[in-house]
């Protein structure tokens, strides 16, 4: 294993450390598949002081207490912390995860952003609206819920830390993030710029895998969770939430659907198909997972996106030229190309594209596979492949695009905008976009999760909401 400065940290009120614990798993750099070190996890007594911090400052009002610039400068203090150490950020999450490097740093920096966001909000008066009634002056409160948890993924771990602590902040809540125990080395960077901007206890990291998250979800002091990553985890925090009917957030899995019109150019499609797919590495919970196109044209479309995916530059996260790095870890890559023999073994026929480097890291070549013959796997492939499946009208198409357990996004691509809206409106996921993977900049959606992806909402303001509880006076 590599002597390697680990960048792991937890954050337990004022105190940073290497956390105490180890797990049997090993972490790898994703380049080389090179040993790291054993996945680390903090000890019961840090997980407990986190919980005592987070209470007492909520209790205290270390943070909701001040006054509203007081919170609003630290927010952009933090910002600014935040974007100094975004090219550190990056490197780390790279190593982790296997996304490039540059798409971390754009990812980082536009959400850093966030924080100026949050500031404004809290100095807008997020949370009190007064009411003039005939009784007199009553006031209509967002007041926050109390220390929140907040569990983060393995592909975007950096980015979604940033997102749900300026939104737990500008409600008010004290926060402890879990980060995944497969991407943990963002912390200690992130940790740094923590601790020079906020006072203690309002933001902790603490560390570990099952067992960590089962103590904090179960915790009364915890007031708040908000958890992304997998549907079997979600499901376990969604159980142990009920249990103390305590507010959860959940955004989980989908097997997205891209269902294409008649008459539509295939370049065209599979240069927005394909640019979506490469996003996180195709770790990424909306990229487009099924293609579903009209069976007359479905050789047209095999043949665009073999050209399109063959272009497709496979390389290490450092290349500023690499477009899909490698997957995130070596458990991950071997479940991704069991899942392709699985559509193999039934006859599909799967086909393979691009030039691996010869690294040794955990690199999996784009796939499209032609999967009319397998309908019954539903399971999402949370990586570069993509299912075509073909359609003879509309209704089926809908049909096809709705078989799976899911609801978290989907694509709709057709030359007639109101044609594609009324499919869009048929699809069963809280997201669809139209004829482009992203929507325009003056567009500002809400996204609910529907089915197995999930409990909630994202958009447009939702997570200080989510993080906050309406009292009315008056």
């Amino acid at each position: 294993m590599s002597d390697h400065d680990c960048t792991i940290r937890e954050l337990v009120g004022t105190t940073a450390a290497v956390p105490a614990d180890t797990l049997d798993p090993v972490l790898t750099d994703a380049d080389t598949g090179r040993e790291l070190h054993p996945q680390l996890a903090s000890s019961a007594a840090s997980v407990d002081a986190a919980l005592a911090t987070a209470w007492a400052a909520h209790t205290d009002g270390t943070w909701f207490g001040l006054p509203r610039a007081e919170r609003a400068a630290a927010l952009r203090a933090l910002r600014l912390e935040l974007q100094a150490r975004v090219p550190d950020i990056a490197r780390a999450d790279a190593q982790d995860t296997g996304v490039p490097q540059t798409t971390i740093t754009a990812f980082g920096s536009a959400v850093a952003m966030l924080l100026d966001v949050a500031a404004a909000q809290i100095e807008e008066g997020f949370g009190h609206v007064e009411q003039a009634t005939s009784a007199g002056v009553s006031d209509q409160w967002r007041l926050p819920w109390g220390p929140a948890a907040v569990f983060l993924p393995w592909n975007a771990p950096a980015h979604l830390a940033m997102v749900k602590t300026a939104d737990a902040l500008t409600a008010g809540c004290p926060v402890i993030i879990k980060p995944s125990e497969w991407a943990p080395h963002f912390t200690g960077i992130f940790a740094e710029a923590v601790q020079a901007t906020l006072p203690a206890g309002v933001v902790q990291i603490v560390h570990g895998g099952s067992a960590v998250g089962a103590a904090l979800v179960g915790d009364e002091r915890v007031a708040a969770v908000s958890y992304t990553g997998g549907v079997a985890g979600g499901t376990a925090v969604a159980q142990a939430c009920a249990a103390q009917l305590k507010p959860v957030d959940l955004e989980l899995s989908g097997n997205n659907p891209a269902v294409v019109l008649a008459g539509e150019d295939p370049a065209a499609v599979a240069e927005h198909v394909v640019t979506a797919m490469l996003t996180l590495n195709s770790q990424y919970c909306v990229a487009p997972r099924r293609l579903i196109v009209p069976e007359a044209e479905a050789q047209d479309y095999l043949a665009a996106f073999a050209t399109a995916l063959d272009a497709v530059t496979i390389g290490a996260t450092a290349d500023p030229a690499t477009q899909l790095g490698p997957l995130a870890h070596e458990p991950h890559r071997r479940r991704v190309e069991e899942q392709l023999a699985q559509f193999a073994a039934r006859g599909c026929e799967v086909r393979r594209y691009g030039k691996l480097p010869e690294s040794g890291g955990h690199f999996a070549a784009p796939a499209v596979v032609v999967a009319d013959g397998a309908p019954d796997l539903r399971e999402e492939i949370f990586g570069p492949a993509l299912l075509v499946r073909t359609y003879r009208d509309l209704d089926e198409a809908v049909t096809i695009a709705n078989d799976h357990s899911y609801g978290l996004a989907g694509y709709v691509f057709g030359g007639d905008r109101d044609a594609a809206r009324a499919v869009g409106r048929r699809l069963r996921a809280g997201l669809v976009r139209l004829n482009s993977p992203y929507g325009p900049p003056d567009s500002d959606p809400v996204m609910g999760m529907w089915g197995s992806s999930g409990i909630g909402q994202i958009g447009s303001g939702q997570g200080p909401q989510f993080f906050s509880g309406a009292r009315y006076v008056g």
